[in-house]
Parts: structure tokens; sequence; C-alpha cells
């Protein structure tokens, strides 16, 4: 996941669309179909591993809401 990825994400793209730019989310929520998240790790030269994590909602098969968390 890269922020090139992230900043193609709009609000109005179908989830086709979203699966294009981002693939398949990690992990689907099985509680609540309309919201997606996905999880990247990145490890620097200097062993530090950072955490990124991105929730998509989506109504009616449309994304409303982009939330992402560093």
């Amino acid at each position: 996941m890269t922020d090139e990825m992230i900043n193609q994400l709009q609000p109005g793209l179908t989830r086709e669309q979203v699966i294009y730019v981002m693939g398949n989310p990690l992990t689907p929520s099985s509680l609540d179909q309309n919201r997606w998240d996905y999880i990247y790790w990145s490890k620097s030269p200097r062993d530090e591993v950072t955490q990124q994590r991105v929730s998509l909602r989506f109504e009616n098969d449309r994304l409303t809401e982009i939330t992402k968390t560093p």
C-alpha cells in the first residue's frame, strides 16, 4: 500500500474500483460488510517497523469514507 494508491481513493468509487486500486482487503469484516480495512507494515533500513491502516466505508456499494491511521 502506497500513498499513491491511497491518493487515488475518492468518495463515489465502486467496490470494484477500490479493489482495482488497492487489491482485496486483508480481512473483510464479517460483522460489517460496509467496512474494509487495509493494514500495511514497512521496515526501514534501521529495522524500525511502522504500521499504517486505512479503513474504508461503503454505502450502497459506493465509497463514502476514508480513514487513514499512521
